[in-house]
């Protein structure tokens, strides 16, 4: 079963709601996601699937279901995220910068 790929350009995601930073204490199960570039265009979803840590500060943890086009279904995109200054950030990245950051 071939299937074809259709890769997208690199797109800064952002949740279709107001929310500058995802905690354990404050964070939804799912979110509304849309594009830097088309704020009010939903083009997927966010779903909650843990947290950084214990604390009431850690960051919520989400998974992007994206819409790829109208004829190709949703794809979940293999990162985790975290949702910061308002965009969702890959989380693998942001702990690198935030370690560099306190060397």
């Amino acid at each position: 079963m071939n299937q074809e790929v259709v890769l997208q350009p690199q797109q800064i995601y952002i949740p279709a709601i107001a929310i500058r930073r995802a905690t354990m204490k404050h964070s939804w199960g799912k979110l509304p996601v849309a594009t830097l570039a088309a704020p009010k265009a939903i083009c997927g979803e966010a779903r909650r699937i843990g947290y950084t840590g214990k604390c009431d500060s850690d960051l919520a943890l989400y998974r992007l279901k994206i819409k790829q086009t109208d004829r190709r279904p949703t794809m979940t995109l293999p990162e985790l995220y975290i949702i910061d200054e308002g965009r969702f950030l890959d989380y693998d990245l942001w702990q690198r910068t935030q370690q560099d950051g306190r060397s």
